[in-house]
């Protein structure tokens, strides 16, 4: 199973962080070298943490994720 924490560094370095730098699921797939079924699974489990957020195909970080994945680089 994918580690989620590698889809919160991809968008974290991409800078998918609002709404308007999100990140295609498909694309995001492609960059981290998985199916977009593995990203599914994993982006279920970062939505219930909220630490991401779906709008549409498109997925970006919350707040929260930001928070997250900053204080794993500390």
């Amino acid at each position: 199973m994918l580690d989620p924490f590698e889809i919160l560094k991809t968008l974290h370095a991409l800078s998918a962080v609002d709404e308007y730098r999100a990140i295609e699921v498909e694309l995001l797939a492609k960059i981290i070298g998985v199916t977009p079924r593995e990203i599914d699974d994993a982006l279920k489990v970062l939505r219930g943490m909220d630490y991401v957020i779906l709008n549409g195909p498109k997925v970006y970080l919350t707040e929260l994720g930001i928070m997250k994945i900053s204080s794993l680089f500390c």
